[in-house]
């Protein structure tokens, strides 16, 4: 399929080129017709139209089978000799063009998303958690909520243990 998809319609490209997020046009076999200019910032430089995806992103996996890279939402990228690991929010949309059957690709990097994801406010005197609500909760009682099957027991470390107790600390020394 040649890029006669956007050809003659610069308005269209303009359209397509405004998508801040990599977009771009597969076939069944995940086989690239067309892309946008944030996704040809991630291309390799020598894209050849109906590459596959992996291949033109240079993924370390588009050559390990025979279905090539694409089958998952995480993807392992060759860029500067640096093999890196990037999370996409991958959104299709099948679309049917001339009789063939199209998909619609937008690869979202939700890397910074996730980092912010794994973060847990913690008060750094009491130890509480703050919810999303702004409310603060003991660390016990969030992570008794957000992990199955946790109960706790409490004790005192050596330091704690020497700074509340020093006479039984000393005690237990001996």
């Amino acid at each position: 399929m040649p890029l006669q998809l956007f050809e003659n319609n610069d308005f269209l490209i303009t359209i397509f080129n405004a998508i801040p997020f990599p977009t771009l046009v597969v076939d069944d076999d995940v086989r690239v017709f067309f892309w946008n200019s944030s996704a040809a910032r991630l291309l390799k430089n020598d894209v050849v139209i109906s590459q596959r995806c992996g291949e033109m992103l240079n993924c370390i996996h588009s050559w390990e089978t025979k279905e090539g890279c694409g089958r998952s939402s995480s993807m392992q990228l060759k860029i500067n000799d640096k093999i890196s690991d990037v999370p996409f929010l991958i959104t299709t949309s099948p679309l049917l063009f001339e009789n063939k059957r199209l998909t619609l690709l937008i690869l979202e990097d939700i890397h910074e998303l996730m980092e912010l994801g794994s973060l847990l406010p913690i008060c750094s005197n009491c130890k509480k958690i703050r919810l999303s609500t702004n409310q603060w909760q003991n660390i016990e009682g969030y992570i008794k909520e957000h992990i199955v099957d946790v109960d706790f027991t409490h004790g005192l470390c050596p330091e704690c243990l020497m700074n509340l107790y020093p006479e039984i600390a000393k005690m237990r020394k001996e």
